[in-house]
């Protein structure tokens, strides 16, 4: 089925090997056949994440089929009824396969199962949807999950009112200035860590208390343990970052594990976890939350929202910009979001008639 705006076949970008193994990657037809449960959205935007990127080189660890159009997020309007939602009904549809083991967002139109789509929240447009997407999901449900586990009986006993800070591992990306903005919203005070200077004024809009590198966030002994400096962390790197930050949490505390950039192995010890009592939270937006959990998710990300999107950088890309941006994210130089839009494209070829 066509376009109905255009007339144009569906497509999006789609990722495969070749014959000697290479990846290929190019705007072309979509290579799923629709599900005979699926229904169709037509896509307005789709958010870009770290996962996607890694979809974009056909990491084995996301991809589970090829060829395959990746996208995880995607907001836009229903082609037909899904349950009790009318054709036209704008949604959003997360997780649940897409940009895995069947095609995603990246593409003119995409067919999701109806466990994945959830009506839109009204005062949400379908960028600014994607420009949270999973990233915001994660963000939130890291921040109620560290609520739900940090002693909090026994910071009362030891600390009264004189709380610790929450430090953001890797702030200067979608999530991480999702969870700054976040974890301000909570009432706490946040540490925003990353090496890029130039975001400071940004990540201290979003609610950041101090903006630090590394190596100011973290003392610089390697002692199993040094002393406490944050009560909850939200840390989207991972790898020897996080086994560093293990080492400061304040007994009772908690961290919340959301992404892998810095490595998949931590070379850590237990005695945070046996001597202060620690917990390492996993947080995954993608699958576990249940589809009425996620409704409530998306209602708190149109609430954050308006507190945030003036300073929240958002980048506008189409298809064919998708590439360079999954290369630069990978290699960790990219700041904010990016929002993959098909109309991008026409507006393009339009201009230039």
């Amino acid at each position: 089925m066509g376009n109905k705006e255009t007339g144009a076949e569906p497509h999006g970008w789609v990722v495969n090997r070749g014959s000697g193994g290479e990846v290929q990657a190019a705007v072309g037809p979509l290579p799923d056949s629709p599900g005979s449960q699926s229904v169709c959205i037509d896509v307005e935007a789709a958010g870009f994440n770290y996962k996607d990127a890694l979809a974009c080189e056909a990491h084995p660890g996301v991809v589970r089929k090829l060829p395959l159009v990746p996208g995880i997020d995607v907001a836009g309007r229903l082609r037909s009824s899904c349950g009790d939602y009318a054709a036209g009904t704008a949604v959003v549809a997360t997780g649940n396969g897409l940009g895995e083991t069947m095609s995603g967002g990246f593409a003119t139109e995409v067919w999701a199962p109806p466990a994945a789509i959830l009506k839109r929240p009204p005062n949400l447009s379908a960028v600014a949807a994607m420009a949270m997407g999973t990233a915001g999901l994660s963000a939130i449900l890291a921040v109620e999950r560290l609520q739900s586990v940090i002693n909090w009986d026994y910071q009362a006993r030891m600390q009264g009112d004189e709380r610790l800070p929450w430090l953001i591992t890797g702030a200067s990306g979608g999530v991480g200035m999702l969870a700054v903005a976040a974890t301000a919203l909570a009432g706490f005070q946040v540490i925003a860590c990353t090496r890029k200077n130039s975001l400071s004024n940004t990540l201290l809009s979003l609610g950041a208390s101090a903006v630090q590198s590394p190596e100011e966030a973290l003392p610089a002994d390697k002692k199993p343990l040094s002393s406490a400096r944050y009560l909850g962390v939200i840390d989207t790197v991972g790898g020897e970052l996080l086994a560093n930050i293990l080492r400061v949490v304040a007994a009772g505390g908690a961290v919340a594990s959301i992404g892998n950039a810095g490595g998949v192995a931590i070379p850590t010890t237990v005695y945070p976890f046996i001597l202060r009592g620690i917990t390492l939270a996993g947080i995954d937006a993608a699958g576990l939350p249940s589809r009425e959990k996620r409704q409530a998710l998306w209602a708190k990300l149109a609430v954050l929202w308006p507190l945030m999107n003036s300073a929240f950088p958002v980048r506008h890309i189409g298809f064919q910009q998708i590439g360079a941006w999954a290369a630069e994210m990978r290699s960790g130089r990219i700041k904010g979001r990016a929002v993959v839009i098909p109309q991008e494209e026409v507006r393009s070829e339009h201009a230039h008639d």
